[in-house]
């Protein structure tokens, strides 16, 4: 039976809004759980695994899966599931990919994107997928932030670690771009903890908003405070957008 099962990965897109994040939890809507019913009507057995979890109210431009059967999927499978999931989730692609293949052990790194609008220029019809700022922001304050984060830094006070968690990331990209109206942060590294992005923007809103001092955020990422920074960005704000291999 082993030899015989197939290996596809899965690429997807979905509205966090009314989710309670990603991964499964008893008796809540969750992207999975979705997922796993609509596919519990067309599979009898199969392995499901996924590259990374979002909170809830977070969307995801693209999250990869892995899906192991000993069936052959095709283009039927994919609008069969992508009409069962309903309009919260898009099935994209699907393609038979090596055994070994997982999408959470391969993936090279992972990018995030958080979307704000500024109070001037904010439209209501954006509010559940950007978070509107309640102070005056400028581009080239927030770029004057952005290196900060860049290496491999000690990421205690941006997260609620579990018990012998390794607080150390490595961040890749870190960079703001002003488009359209939005203020965007681009954040790229091999892995993420828990509330990690939304705090690392939330900091730097605070910076802005003279909360916190830049130096404070310099010093916490090599000397951690006994406590984490209470400066979280909304969910709704925030993309999984691209996971690499």
């Amino acid at each position: 039976m082993c030899s015989k099962l197939k290996n596809y990965k899965i690429e997807i897109s979905y509205d966090g809004s009314l989710f309670h994040g990603f991964q499964k939890q008893l008796n809540l809507k969750t992207v999975q759980s979705v997922i796993e019913k609509s596919t519990d009507l067309i599979l009898q057995n199969y392995d499901l695994n996924y590259a990374g979890r979002t909170d809830a109210g977070v969307h995801a431009k693209s999250q990869i899966l892995s899906l192991r059967t000993s069936d052959t999927l095709n283009k039927d499978f994919l609008k069969s599931l992508d009409s069962l999931v309903g309009d919260e989730i898009k099935i994209k692609k699907i393609q038979q990919v090596k055994k070994s293949f997982h999408p959470r052990f391969d993936a090279k790194s992972r990018v995030y994107k958080y979307f704000i609008q500024s109070t001037d220029t904010w439209e209501p019809y954006n509010r559940n997928y950007s978070y509107i700022a309640k102070t005056q922001l400028e581009i080239n304050e927030l770029r004057s932030l952005e290196k900060i984060f860049l290496g491999k830094k000690n990421f205690t006070n941006y997260s609620k670690l579990r018990k012998g968690q390794d607080p150390f990331r490595e961040i890749t990209k870190s960079k703001w771009s002003k488009k359209d109206g939005h203020f965007v942060y681009t954040i790229e590294g091999n892995s993420f903890l828990h509330n990690m992005v939304r705090s690392i923007v939330g900091c730097q809103l605070a910076v802005i908003q003279n909360k916190i001092t830049k130096k404070e955020l310099q010093n916490s990422l090599i000397d951690p405070q006994k406590r984490r920074f209470n400066y979280i960005a909304p969910a709704h704000g925030l993309y999984l957008w691209k996971v690499k291999y």
